[in-house]
């Protein structure tokens, strides 16, 4: 809601003259920032809920000492214990569930009501979490309760999962619409018997914003009354705002497809969670962009060859240890590093085959233990069939070099999976692309690998001695170098 504060946050408040008022979802705390700054000018009290807030909840709490009240845990655990509530913004779990029983203990039962229920103010009610459940914590959710949900795409304009959209990096209903689906469909659901106490106005503008005004306010302060006047769209500029905020979307969309594919800007990797290892290397960008740009110029048997110095050593102690009877290389180019780790397999002697697949593979790379097809690294199953895989003998390197974006990385992760044994080891190559434009959390590999890990990671072990063998990931694959257990 942060963008929103001065437009329509603020000015509700100050209609309101609210001396309470209660922050569900604080994020990184943009918004609770301003919400503690203009409580405190006022004299007011804000409480503040967010089980895992991206700040120091204590020392937030501190800085606001008799305003700001921080409550680290979820909000249906909380909300029936706090002081009666002039105003709340909810925008904390966006899904059925939560939202629906936040409104009802807000509000209370449709038997016996709140005398003053509190003004509500609910983001996410448009696309696409208002119809759409969003899980941030799934186990919070009761079996009964939950949609059935996955990971993906989304796209206005699919119900289910599509490739043409973005990826919202939570866990999510399968496809959008039906009952008990989504913060919109909460709320009415939650209002069912008694909208008529209430006005309500919504805006279709950052994914949609619903404001429920209880009559017993209008009737005390007509200040609201005037600000809802204002608030309220025109019949013919609301649909002006559904096509701005449909254009804002595409946008969006169109900016993840980008950032994919130039491998540059947060929404091509997403944020880290805070205990995560960080991408950050012990080399600044500027050395890392020399080392990249003397790489570039490397060349091994006339074939291109793209290895930092450090990586060469990974690899060349990695077969040596491994002694890898099969290697897979996700990405071939020109060949360079196919023929050197040919040349490494028959110097520790290791009788090893090397399957290099490129979407356009080269012509001239002549080497017995080389065997180079043509395969899109998002269809791996149609060259890299059961039989043949069944035939491969263990263990196995995997490289995954192709295109470097968040889904192709993902696919070939997923592919392997399975059919990965015990000591196996796959390597996502170019995570370094974030520090190399000083953005180290901006790599596509990198939310692939959190996004698998995530999932898988009871089974993976990172290897931080690759990592960290030079210093903390000072390696183009920070965070990369993966064992199956």
């Amino acid at each position: 809601m942060n963008r929103l504060w001065t437009p329509i946050l603020r000015p509700l408040l100050e209609a309101a003259a609210a001396q309470n008022v209660i922050e569900i979802g604080a994020d990184a705390g943009r918004n609770s920032t301003r919400l503690a700054r203009w409580c405190s000018n006022r004299g007011a009290r804000i409480d503040i809920i967010d089980p895992a807030p991206g700040f120091d909840a204590t020392a937030f709490e501190q800085a606001f000492p008799g305003v700001v009240h921080m409550h680290l845990a979820p909000s249906l655990d909380l909300l029936a214990n706090l002081p009666a509530a002039d105003v709340v913004l909810i925008d904390g779990d966006h899904n059925w569930y939560t939202v629906y029983h936040e409104v009802l203990l807000l509000l209370g039962p449709l038997e016996t009501p709140r005398p003053r229920p509190p003004i509500l103010v609910l983001h996410d009610t448009g696309w696409p979490w208002g119809r759409r459940d969003a899980y941030y914590d799934i186990s919070r959710i009761p079996l009964e309760f939950r949609q059935p949900h996955g990971r993906g795409q989304i796209h206005p304009h699919a119900s289910g999962w599509s490739r043409d959209g973005i990826d919202m990096r939570l866990v999510c209903a399968n496809v959008q619409g039906g009952p008990r689906n989504g913060v919109r469909t909460a709320l009415e659901d939650a209002l069912t018997g008694r909208k008529e106490q209430f006005e309500i106005r919504s805006i279709p503008g950052f994914f949609g914003l619903t404001i429920v005004v209880p009559n017993v306010r209008l009737e005390d302060r007509p200040e609201l009354a005037t600000f809802l006047a204002a608030f309220t769209p025109t019949a013919t500029l609301k649909p002006v705002f559904d096509l701005l905020e449909a254009g804002r979307v595409d946008g969006m969309i169109a900016t993840q497809l980008l950032s994919d594919v130039f491998q540059v800007g947060p929404m091509a990797a997403g944020v880290s969670p805070p205990d995560a290892r960080p991408l950050q290397t012990s080399l600044s960008t500027e050395t890392w962009l020399g080392i990249q740009n003397g790489l570039l110029r490397q060349s091994y048997k006339g074939k291109a060859f793209w290895l930092s110095p450090f990586d060469q050593y990974h690899y060349m102690s990695l077969i040596e240890t491994l002694r890898p009877a099969t290697i897979f290389e996700i990405g071939t180019y020109q060949g360079g590093r196919a023929l050197w780790m040919a040349d490494q397999l028959r110097a520790f002697g290791i009788a090893g085959r090397i399957l290099t697949l490129d979407i356009t593979p080269p012509e001239g790379i002549e080497d017995p233990l080389i065997e180079v097809q043509a395969a899109n690294a998002h269809n791996l199953a149609a060259v890299l069939t059961t039989e043949l895989i069944a035939t491969l003998p263990h263990p196995w390197l995997v490289i995954e070099d192709a295109a470097h974006t968040t889904k192709m990385s993902r696919d070939v992760l997923d592919f392997f999976d399975p059919h990965l044994q015990k000591g196996d080891q796959i390597v996502i190559e170019d995570g370094i692309t974030g520090s190399m434009i000083g953005e180290p959390e901006a790599s596509p590999p990198h939310a692939a690998i959190r996004a698998f890990l995530a999932e898988r990671g009871q089974d993976y072990q990172l290897l931080t001695e690759i990592c960290d063998y030079y210093g903390h990931n000072v390696t183009g694959n920070p965070n990369g170098w993966l064992k199956r257990l």
